[in-house]
């Protein structure tokens, strides 16, 4: 049987994922020779209780959606995004330019922490 280590990562945090990634890939590199396979992957948003998208929906999965396309994806490649609505979404999203992907990112960040501010109040 081989050994498995699969990464998870919020895609919300580009320049961690990229570390990350790059990281995972070394490490499949350097270890698939000893049977252990190394995988990163690289999921956008999962409604949790600690996120502030708390309900799922077809974009955005349940953690146990989300975990069963995990499960189902480790050892196929070194990188990847399992579920696969968030497939097509990085698809899509890897044809922008990256100042625009940068833009979007913000904008959504600050609007959410704007929406808590509010709640909070």
């Amino acid at each position: 049987m081989e050994n498995k280590l699969a990464r998870a990562d919020d895609g919300s945090r580009w320049p961690v994922v990229r570390y990350i990634d790059q990281l995972s890939r070394s490490l499949y590199v350097e270890y698939k020779k000893k049977g252990i396979d190394v995988q990163c992957q690289v999921p956008m948003y999962v409604a949790t209780k600690m996120s502030t998208i708390t309900k799922s929906s077809f974009f955005v999965p349940s953690p146990d959606t989300y975990a069963r396309h995990a499960l189902s994806w480790i050892g196929h490649e070194p990188r990847c995004t399992p579920y696969w609505p968030h497939s097509v979404l990085w698809h899509f999203l890897s044809l922008l330019p990256e100042f625009v992907l940068n833009y979007w990112r913000l904008s959504y960040c600050l609007d959410i922490r704007k929406k808590e501010h509010m709640q909070e109040q």
